[in-house]
């Protein structure tokens, strides 16, 4: 591709999404700016006809769309901090980076110049983001709060407690990325984008802005969601967050150390070894005392409950 740089890039990560790829194509080519993009569009060896979708608007917009096309899935090399790798060090091409993922997006035809124009006229901000409308595509409830974003300053603390940030709306400074590249322990991450928004707050400060200019889809099939993937991250969460805790001082530690506490006794109820189970719980106790109190509370309670119904 042509190694030029750009005010922004736009890193779009899509794996066998057919039916949603379009949305989001068109979310990038609907954009009218005064300042070149691109948008790099990851396809990770898909097999339903997501490929030739993204082939077809390359051809068609050349210009614009890049398509980088695996041959080999680089998600079982790594999950999606792997791909992420890929895009940092391979496309870290432009001024800004932006965020869209295959399933998600943008919906207002001016949201890239919105967000780069706040950008230019305040230098002391890393990254902003806006408000996203949910749209379900299963029965599952999103526990995100992302349609009510505040047209003000959001720190690390409050972002990494309420997590309000949904991925499609980050436009951030190539710094940022300069920083995450160069994380401590990366191999730790489970999920890039809390990283990636802590990365900015290291680098800068961070702005809301209230107006919905994206579409977040929640699938029943998707990583978040799935079960398989839900019993692997909670086996690797207290090393994520640990890993979080010795790379981003801006967070507050309390909050952290609760957190870890509350993954140390989550992983110690699915642990197969009975050594390993008493010493996660050895663990989360000595983090945080009271949250283990708490969530253990919360354990038994949840357990009487359900001895009772089966009792009716």
């Amino acid at each position: 591709m042509d190694r030029k740089q750009y005010t922004v890039a736009v890193w779009c990560i899509t794996y066998n999404q057919k039916e949603f790829i379009k949305d989001a194509l068109n979310g990038f080519i609907m954009q009218k700016t005064n300042f070149s993009f691109v948008v790099i569009v990851h396809d990770d060896k898909s097999t339903d006809g997501t490929t030739d979708i993204i082939l077809d608007y390359a051809q068609k917009y050349p210009d614009i769309i890049i398509p980088v096309i695996e041959t080999e899935n680089q998600w079982s090399k790594g999950g999606l901090k792997h791909i992420i790798n890929i895009m940092n060090n391979r496309f870290r091409i432009g001024k800004y980076i932006a965020f869209c993922e295959g399933d998600d997006y943008w919906t207002s035809p001016d949201k890239l110049q919105t967000q780069i124009d706040f950008l230019e006229s305040h230098p002391d901000y890393s990254m902003c983001f806006h408000s996203a409308v949910k749209k379900y595509e299963c029965d599952t409830i999103a526990w995100i709060n992302c349609e009510n974003i505040e047209d003000k300053d959001y720190d690390a603390t409050d972002i990494f407690i309420n997590w309000t940030v949904p991925t499609a709306s980050v436009v951030c400074r190539k710094e940022a990325m300069d920083f995450y590249a160069n994380i401590k322990g990366a191999e730790r991450i489970q999920n890039y984008d809390i990283f990636i928004i802590l990365s900015c707050a290291m680098t800068g400060k961070i702005r809301g802005i209230s107006r919905q200019m994206s579409v977040y889809r929640i699938q029943g099939e998707g990583l978040t969601y799935n079960s398989k993937a839900l019993i692997k991250c909670k086996m690797n969460n207290p090393e994520h967050f640990k890993c979080l805790k010795e790379n981003f001082p801006v967070v507050a530690r309390k909050p952290i150390d609760n957190t870890i506490a509350k993954t140390l006794f989550e992983r110690a109820l699915i642990q197969k070894n009975v050594k390993q189970c008493l010493y996660d719980l050895f663990l989360s106790i000595r983090t945080s005392p009271l949250t283990f109190i708490n969530v253990a509370l919360l354990f038994i309670t949840k357990k009487i409950k359900s001895m009772m119904l089966s009792y009716k």
